[in-house]
């Protein structure tokens, strides 16, 4: 089903950070699960201390007790790169069952609430903000034992929303788009405020003059395949079949895999490590292909540049994929057979193209920061009632969500 090009207006906000406003002390409290929640993170805090506040980002990997937090971050892509199922299944049980409260993820939870006691004592913040959900579920639980005394904001970052995302204590949640807003709005009765994606100045839509310009020049059309910092996902099978494709020429970002980099550049493909101005390479491509519609996603959506997710990687890379293609900003393929023919369809001026790329330059029209900040103003700063989710807010996330 066509779905319609959301306004502006229905973001919930638009202008920068208010440097007027009192000086705030924010502490954004993320987790290096590849390298997106932590580029959101330091992105809104830069732009919180260009208008005076002061910022601390701490990553919730570094905080857990003895070697907990980097187990994890090591586990994460080994079981999405060799063994999905085992990924999908953890996924299922753990994020997606209904649970008030995070009660499945408790010991990883605990296993960093000292560590953010003990942050939380040095820096003495005004508001801890997460941007990784099982933050949320470690700050819900401190907020509700009485140990956090200032608003606890939780920033979903995805284009879906899980069950790990809520917690009870949480005071009041920012997220992406309306969909996600509405998924909030029926579990909890925190403030629930929409801001867009986050991303850096050189993919600001703002910067632009809005007109839509086709990709065109001599020679063949360029794919540019990416697949997180980790390089994880089908990257290697996508970029083999369109190199295959008259007409196309696919350019990999193969972020930190250096294994993969040398396996397809030993195969002829034009395979690149890590690369800090995606924003150029976009510019001279024709379509962005992406494994499971994380931050380049949401980057290429601010630079105008189709997406396509192939094969999305299991667990939330599915869903964040499809949650993405229901908004109607991209196309999932899971069949090899179609994968040239989506790039073709999407790639050439035309109304298909147009109303993805309309559609996802749509998303853009708040700031997280400023609303981070009006967030915090209708708190009042003062700490509220453990158990802010309404009690009927229990049971699963409406599927539009998921």
């Amino acid at each position: 089903m066509v779905q319609p090009t959301i306004p502006a207006e229905e973001l919930g906000g638009g202008g920068r950070v208010d440097g007027g406003a009192a000086p705030a002390r924010v502490l954004l409290v993320t987790a290096a699960m590849g390298s997106g929640h932590v580029q959101v993170s330091r992105e809104v805090a830069q732009r919180l201390g260009a208008a005076g506040h002061e910022t601390r980002v701490e990553d919730l990997n570094d905080l857990m007790v003895g070697p907990s937090g980097q187990w994890l971050a090591h586990l994460y892509p080994w079981m999405v790169q060799r063994a999905p199922w085992l990924y999908d299944g953890i996924y299922r049980i753990f994020f997606k069952a209904p649970q008030d409260g995070g009660e499945r993820v408790g010991i990883p939870a605990l296993a960093a609430m000292a560590g953010l006691r003990r942050v939380v004592r040095e820096f003495r913040p005004d508001v801890v903000v997460s941007t990784y959900h099982i933050a949320s579920q470690a700050l819900g639980r401190l907020r509700s034992e009485g140990s956090l005394p200032v608003p606890v904001v939780t920033f979903v970052t995805t284009f879906g929303v899980h069950e790990l995302w809520l917690h009870p204590a949480t005071d009041g949640y920012l997220c992406i788009s309306p969909v996600v807003a509405g998924a909030l709005g029926q579990r909890t009765s925190a403030p629930v405020r929409c801001c867009g994606p986050v991303v850096r100045p050189a993919f600001d839509p703002s910067r632009r003059d809005g007109e839509i310009r086709p990709r065109r020049r001599a020679g063949a059309r360029v794919a540019l395949l990416v697949a997180g910092s980790l390089g994880l996902g089908p990257v290697e099978r996508a970029a083999r079949l369109i190199a295959a494709a008259p007409g196309w020429r696919p350019v990999v970002v193969c972020g930190t895999n250096e294994e993969l980099r040398r396996r397809l550049a030993s195969a002829g493909i034009t395979a690149l490590g890590w690369v800090d101005d995606m924003a150029a390479l976009m510019a001279d491509a024709d379509v962005l292909v992406d494994n499971a519609g994380g931050l380049t996603s949401k980057e290429a959506l601010a630079a105008g540049l189709p997406v396509v997710v192939f094969r999305p990687i299991a667990g939330h890379g599915r869903d964040d994929a499809m949650a993405m293609a229901a908004l109607g900003v991209s196309v999932v393929v899971d069949d090899d057979r179609y994968l040239v023919p989506v790039l073709d369809r999407v790639s050439r001026p035309g109304p298909l193209r147009e109303e993805q790329v309309r559609r996802g330059l749509d998303l853009f029209g708040g700031d997280a920061a400023a609303q981070l900040l009006a967030l915090l103003a209708d708190l009042g700063r003062t700490p509220a009632r453990a158990g802010s989710c309404a009690s009927a807010a229990r049971g699963s996330l409406p599927a539009a969500a998921r």
